[in-house]
């Protein structure tokens, strides 16, 4: 079967060009060229552009809610002008766009734009400043801690080239998946991530300073936990998920922490506090692509559960660091 890809750029054009390439592919989804397509001529068109199979459950009610929402005079069938409706509508095109990744394909992508790849930029200046050796302004020293901007700062300083590479093969296998589909919200997580670190490190571990953006790259791992509840019914594979996601994030900061607390040279508990805050911050973000009662309570809770862990957290933060330039002056 030949497979026609909606291209979004094209429908933004205008004039009859744009009515020329959407009688393209309103012809190539009515097969039996009767002037009006079904909801079954509907469901193959869209699963032979996904690149599914002819059985894959998640997208079957997607399109029947899609199919009904356009069906204007709900005879049944869509004609020409209800199917451009539908085709050019947002809502639509971030639904079925087509990546063609397995890997992102987890979730129905978010669109077909050219992505953006935010994660790249702040690889790029951790090894930068790696190698030109700035880092004391940078890293999270206890001492320090009432210049504030060291709480995210040390996100960018390493204590060796292992602890560099170890961070951004991470980085690069876990999180470019997951800016591919959800774009500028990774970097809030990434971000909420080595805030959590550092703050339950503080807070937790007065004495310790820290470095290294690990706390960020386990805010990824739940990141992924996040979005499978989030989307339980939308995505391929939710179990094996929830599965190789949670037994990472169980066997990983949970165990190492309880097994070893904090060490001299590993903060566990910054790497448990970013995968905490990247849970919590993950459901609350992260694109929910048919959102349920039940995840409208699960948002919910995780809304409530983060804003009184940052509240408690940065105000111990505050009394210290208030101790702290007390004792300095």
């Amino acid at each position: 079967m030949t497979t026609v890809n909606i291209d979004p750029h094209r429908l933004l054009m205008r004039g009859t060009s744009v009515n020329t390439y959407c009688k393209s592919v309103f012809d190539k989804c009515d097969k039996d060229q009767d002037g009006f397509v079904s909801l079954e001529e509907l469901t193959a068109f869209i699963k032979s552009n996904e690149q599914t199979t002819p059985t894959s459950g998640p997208l079957t009610p997607i399109i029947i809610n899609n199919y009904q929402r356009f069906d204007q005079n709900h005879d049944n069938k869509l004609d020409f002008e209800e199917f451009v409706a539908m085709i050019t509508n947002d809502s639509f095109l971030r639904d079925f766009a087509n990546l063609g990744n397995r890997y992102v394909k987890f979730l129905v992508p978010v669109s077909r734009r050219t992505v953006k790849l935010r994660r790249m930029h702040t690889i790029t200046v951790q090894i930068a400043l790696f190698y030109l050796d700035v880092s004391e302004p940078l890293i999270f020293d206890q001492s320090k801690r009432y210049q504030i901007w060291r709480y995210m700062t040390y996100m960018f300083t390493h204590s060796s080239s292992l602890h560099l590479f170890n961070n951004v093969i991470f980085q690069l296998a876990i999180g470019l998946p997951l800016e591919m589909v959800h774009g500028w919200r990774v970097l809030v997580i990434y971000c909420a991530g080595v805030l959590g670190g550092s703050l339950f490190q503080s807070v937790i571990y007065p004495r310790d300073n820290l470095t290294g953006g690990s706390p960020g790259v386990y805010s990824f791992f739940t990141a992924h936990i996040a979005t499978v509840i989030m989307n339980w019914r939308e995505i391929s594979q939710p179990v094996a998920q929830l599965i190789l996601f949670g037994f990472f994030t169980v066997c990983d900061p949970v165990y190492k922490y309880i097994t070893y607390r904090n060490d001299r040279n590993v903060s566990y508990i910054s790497h448990l506090g970013g995968a905490i805050c990247g849970l919590l911050v993950g459901v609350n973000i992260l694109r929910n692509l048919r959102e349920t009662r039940g995840e409208k309570i699960i948002w919910w809770i995780s809304v409530v559960l983060y804003t009184a862990l940052m509240v408690t957290l940065i105000s111990l933060e505050i009394t210290v660091n208030f101790m702290q330039l007390k004792l300095l002056s």
